[in-house]
């Protein structure tokens, strides 16, 4: 585990008991979906003080953008004195460090992502990226918090403090097969996904012309997404045989796994390995849950399982941090060498806003980012 690599390092992680980092943060990304959940989540968050957002609106303030989320806006994002500053300017990096900001998280389309997330992290900033522009760079980290911690001592590469955050579809079947990988070879990896509406941000969910054309159609390029970045982050060399589809849910990415493993295996055997895996270097991490993986006795449902724990609460993703961030899994068969599982993660948090901040406060907990201080006195003076 992280803490184990790190000591081996002569490294040492910071304790955060009673010390609460504090950090000024901008968003690529005004009216997106991804860009509003992360708005969502950064509004009150305990460790990031959101000062500004970079859009094409540029000089409008953030107060009078549309807000689409069912959740209510929150009130700080309200509060924020600055315009939306021009995402394209080309002195964009000097009008946020002016603003004191020293992390950037990125919910930019990748075509001007990969132009604009590089400028910034190069002129020193700290970019954190749900954009599909570097995933595939092996100069940028590509980093799961609870799955390959390790990789962010790639930093800093090419591009400077640059890391990306997954595909949001890999997310419930990189969960459990990580676990599994760590103690079997997987041979093949089988997936039919059954993805939510707003993975394509909120298009679909606004044109219903559109709309009825995506439902049960497959999406193009997003098996290949997913097997690339999953062959990258676990380094396995399987037979993947991988179809993706949309269909007419709002939210939440279900898969239907199935993986054929070189020995013969129990279902106990594959239980106990979900259940005791051990997650303590996310501790501390104030969007980390107990357990980022739930092992269920009944199949998954997006209106019974969407919040994980917290289903039945209706939580606030603004005030809750954790709720939408546990992938839920239901063991559906083992027999011999073959496994095969359903999994559900809330897409728009977990995979994606809810996992990129994750990966800031991870970054931040193991002292990767020099420009954030840790230090209690000065937290205190700045809120």
């Amino acid at each position: 585990m992280l803490s184990h690599l790190i000591a081996s390092k002569g490294l040492k992680l910071p304790s955060l008991g009673t010390y609460m980092p504090s950090a000024r943060v901008a968003i690529l990304g005004a009216g997106g979906f991804v860009s509003q959940r992360m708005q969502q989540r950064l509004a009150n968050h305990p460790w990031f003080d959101l000062v500004a957002i970079a859009g094409q609106d540029s000089g409008r303030m953030l107060a009078t953008v549309p807000w689409r989320l069912k959740h209510r806006k929150p009130e700080a994002l309200n509060n924020i004195s600055e315009p939306i500053l021009d995402v394209h300017s080309q002195e964009l990096h000097r009008s946020l460090k002016a603003l004191g900001v020293s992390i950037v998280f990125s919910a930019l389309p990748s075509s001007p992502a990969h132009t604009i997330e590089a400028r910034l992290s190069r002129n020193g900033l700290v970019v954190f990226s749900n954009a599909s522009a570097y995933r595939m760079h092996q100069e940028v980290p590509l980093v799961v918090a609870d799955v390959n911690p390790e990789s962010l001592k790639q930093w800093p590469g090419e591009f400077g403090l640059l890391a990306c955050a997954t595909n949001c579809t890999l997310i419930p079947v990189l969960h459990p097969l990580h676990v599994i990988t760590n103690h079997h070879r997987v041979m093949k990896v089988k997936v039919r996904s059954e993805q939510a509406l707003s993975g394509a941000g909120w298009e679909l969910l606004l044109n219903d012309e559109k709309r009825k054309a995506a439902i049960d159609n497959e999406i193009e390029g997003e098996a290949e997404k997913l097997i690339e970045e999953a062959e990258r982050i676990l380094r396995i060399n399987a037979e993947w045989d991988v179809i993706c589809k949309r269909v007419d849910a709002e939210e939440g990415h279900i898969v239907n796994v199935e993986l054929e493993l070189e020995q013969n295996v129990t279902y106990e055997e594959i239980k106990s390995l979900l259940l005791s895996q051990e997650y303590s270097h996310l501790n501390q991490l104030p969007s980390a849950p107990p357990s980022p993986l739930i092992v269920l006795d009944e199949s998954p449902t997006r209106a019974k399982h969407l919040w994980g724990s917290f289903q039945g609460s209706n939580p606030n993703p603004s005030q809750n941090l954790v709720a939408g961030m546990e992938t839920v899994i239901h063991i559906e068969a083992v027999e011999g060498s073959s496994v095969k599982f359903k999994a559900l993660s809330h897409n728009t948090i977990r995979g994606a806003a809810g996992g990129v901040v994750l990966l800031a406060e991870l970054a931040v907990a193991e002292g990767e980012i020099p420009s954030v201080d840790i230090n209690p006195s000065n937290v205190s003076s700045e809120r």
